[in-house]
């Protein structure tokens, strides 16, 4: 199931579960599986995007919890393309409890590092450069909305109450490699964009690895997430590859992260460097002068 239709099917189990929640009296998950006939584990998994919920199933819920009319409509749409795209049971529950959780608790965390070689990463993408990723999918202004509402949703880290220090290396090849091919408007536009960003929230860090670098390797992409100690979550580090996603916790594993961590931030532009090499692509204007 790709990030795409996970992350539709997030939307829709949210979506439902605040619905459930906002109903009074409140209805427990047993209460909701006694209606449609089936055990609350069904429930819960709909809810926490590991099954799809069928058409007949969300119209006994809609009216169940009393659903306003514009929601039911963007309810029904998002179940309409989850039945089109999703599969009716993932075999990847762990790659799509992986990316729910990653969202979800991003806000949450105490620090965030991330590094990416290819691509800008979610909370950093520009509102043109999201778009572009998407076009070829965007058929509607509610597949626009859509994106732009999921895209929003995630920037609000930058935002939220002590929000996370957000500290992100990227590829020079970021810059290069912009959806649709090398696009200098859209080069020109994500390295204003983060200059906006750079200026206006404290907490984010954003510095570059050049191609002449001195550095022996570079791995796959990551996130790593650090939580304080009382928080509900523990460490982890989430790493997408081809076909899904999964959060690493072992000790190995973390500690592998921190040491290339180490490596790419030795070897990365400083921040005030980092900042320049943005404003240089402001200026030319020329994805070819990057």
């Amino acid at each position: 199931m790709n990030d795409e239709a996970t992350a539709r099917r997030q939307q829709l189990g949210r979506l439902l579960r605040r619905a459930r929640e906002r109903v009074r009296p409140k209805l427990t998950q047993k209460a909701v599986a006694g209606r449609l006939g089936c055990g609350q584990a069904k429930i819960n998994k709909i809810e926490t995007k590991l099954v799809r919920i069928e058409p007949s199933e969300l119209e006994i819920l809609i009216k169940l919890y009393e659903v306003s009319p514009q929601d039911a409509v963007e309810l029904r749409k998002l179940a309409a393309l989850d039945l089109q795209y999703g599969p009716t049971r993932t075999k990847h529950s762990d790659t799509m409890a992986a990316f729910g959780t990653l969202s979800e608790v991003e806000p949450e965390a105490r620090e965030i590092r991330c590094w990416h070689s290819e691509r800008i990463p979610g909370p950093l993408q520009s509102e043109m450069y999201i778009l572009e990723q998407h076009r070829l999918q965007l058929n509607d202004t509610y597949e626009i909305t859509r994106v732009l509402r999921g895209w929003t949703a995630r920037t609000k880290l930058f935002t939220v109450p002590n929000p996370p220090s957000y500290r992100v290396i990227l590829s020079e090849s970021s810059f290069h490699r912009m959806p649709g091919g090398r696009n200098a408007k859209i080069v020109v536009d994500q390295a204003d964009h983060l200059l906006r960003l750079l200026a206006a929230h404290g907490q984010l860090e954003v510095r570059i690895l050049t191609f002449d670098a001195d550095i022996r390797y570079v791995d796959s992409d990551f996130q790593h997430l650090l939580f304080d100690e009382k928080h509900a979550h523990s460490e982890f580090v989430y790493i997408e590859y081809p076909g899904g996603s999964r959060k690493c916790r072992t000790a190995f594993e973390l500690d592998k992260c921190r040491e290339h961590w180490a490596d790419l931030s030795a070897a990365a532009l400083d921040v005030a460097d980092s900042r320049e090499f943005l404003k240089g692509l402001t200026r030319s204007g020329q994805s070819s002068d990057l």
